[in-house]
């Protein structure tokens, strides 16, 4: 899946976060910001921090503790990040088709693309197959599914080892046709944090050839992409923060995410899902405490004592 020829990324606006620069602002280096692609002279930088969790992750993952997702500290941080996909509105239907999948190959040790379409949203059924396509592409990436072969899409990209690893971690006596939501948000939020990583170092070599990671997601629009900034702009916020703060208050949030053209009623929604006072918010990033104007919110202590592993992990392997 492809960019068409005709589709050109502009220079001056960050494919992750979707900040646009102003004229005459030079950018710290074309299609990405700063804040998501920080110069190296930070220790231990936003990149550092998901490309590090990612690794933690899937190391739990492959060996088979998805179940316990509740119990180990970076499976719970990629699943709050799930979360907030799950309440993307665009972004949701490719979790849920993971979720789709990661049924299927539990029950049957395969898939079927013919399952994906009904979770699918679009105007027409070829319109709905494109991002059934889309979807799985990304997932060959992200390395949930491998290359095959065969005749049929579903051999030509077959589940993975990663992928029957998450899949036997699961009770498939509880199974019906869904995977239950916080098992669903940890894959989804591993996945997709792992697209992020991806697209940034593609997007650090210059954007050339085929995308890959979560920018083959993002949706079409006259000839160009749109960037699902309710879901990439918070996320890049938050891990931003949580890689050097323990907390950060409304303001902050407001000012970081209208700079970035999420206004208004977007902008409130963002907030009303961290301070979980919107149905469906359920997670665990953040506390908050409201003082009669503002929320102010600090980051699980958890999650916080995650950082410091990961720090403290990076700054060994650079004395080696």
């Amino acid at each position: 899946m492809s960019i068409d020829s005709h589709i050109q990324l502009s220079k001056d606006r960050c494919w992750i976060c979707g900040i646009k620069l102003f004229p005459g602002q030079v950018p710290l280096q074309p299609y990405l910001c700063y804040w998501c692609s920080p110069e190296k002279t930070y220790e231990f930088t936003v990149k550092d921090f998901i490309s590090d969790l990612v690794k933690e992750a899937e190391e739990n993952l492959r060996q088979k503790m998805l179940i316990k997702c509740e119990e180990i500290d970076v499976l719970s941080l990629v699943a709050d990040i799930g979360a907030l996909a799950a309440h993307h509105t665009y972004l949701k239907q490719f979790s849920d088709m993971l979720g789709l999948i990661t049924v299927q190959v539990a029950l049957e040790h395969r898939y079927t693309p013919q399952k994906l379409i009904k979770v699918v949203s679009g105007t027409n059924k070829a319109e709905k197959w494109k991002r059934v396509r889309q979807c799985l592409y990304f997932l060959l990436d992200t390395g949930l599914l491998e290359r095959g072969e065969g005749r049929y899409i579903y051999e030509r990209l077959r589940p993975s080892d990663l992928l029957l690893s998450l899949a036997d971690s699961i009770e498939v006596i509880e199974l019906k046709e869904t995977l239950p939501p916080r098992l669903a948000n940890c894959i989804a939020g591993y996945a997709l944090l792992k697209g992020i990583n991806y697209s940034i170092e593609w997007l650090q070599r210059g954007a050339q050839n085929e995308p890959i990671g979560i920018i083959r997601l993002y949706p079409r629009k006259a000839g160009g992409l749109m960037i699902p900034k309710l879901f990439t702009a918070p996320v890049m916020f938050l891990l931003s923060y949580l890689t050097r703060n323990d907390e950060f208050s409304e303001e902050d949030l407001r000012r970081w995410l209208s700079a970035r053209e999420i206004r208004g009623k977007l902008l409130d929604r963002c907030v009303n899902w961290l301070a979980r006072v919107v149905p469906g918010s359920v997670h665990k990033l953040v506390s908050a405490q409201f003082d009669g104007y503002l929320y102010h919110f600090r980051f699980n202590p958890i999650y916080m004592r995650i950082r410091e592993r990961l720090r403290e992990r990076k700054r060994r392997r650079s004395y080696i």
